[in-house]
């Protein structure tokens, strides 16, 4: 993990209430009621929490820590589809963008 016990320390509160294990994962709304926070602040904090290196995972059933290396994978995997999915729907744009005269 990113930024050792510092950064551990700094999302412990939210790295403590997400179980461990797709089996055991917990919804958005779920999560984001027990912490009293709307789902979109839930959102923005796991997405924070991600870029400062706290594997947070998400499958069809919510949140969960990683319990193993194949769990880790898969979700590389579906951020990595995501990304190129939303580069895909972006390209339209960009291409009208640059017919248009590219500003």
């Amino acid at each position: 993990m990113k930024g050792g016990a510092d950064t551990v320390n700094k999302w412990e509160w939210l790295i403590t209430i997400i179980p461990i294990g797709r089996a055991a994962a917990l919804s958005m709304s779920y999560l984001a009621n027990l912490l009293g926070i709307s789902n979109r602040e839930l959102r923005k904090e796991i997405e924070s929490a991600r870029r400062d290196g706290v594997l947070i995972c998400s499958c069809d059933k919510g949140y969960f820590m990683p319990e193993t290396m194949t769990e880790i994978k898969e979700h590389a995997q579906r951020a990595k589809a995501r990304i190129r999915t939303g580069g895909q729907c972006l390209a339209p744009f960009l291409r009208e963008i640059m017919r248009a005269g590219g500003e």
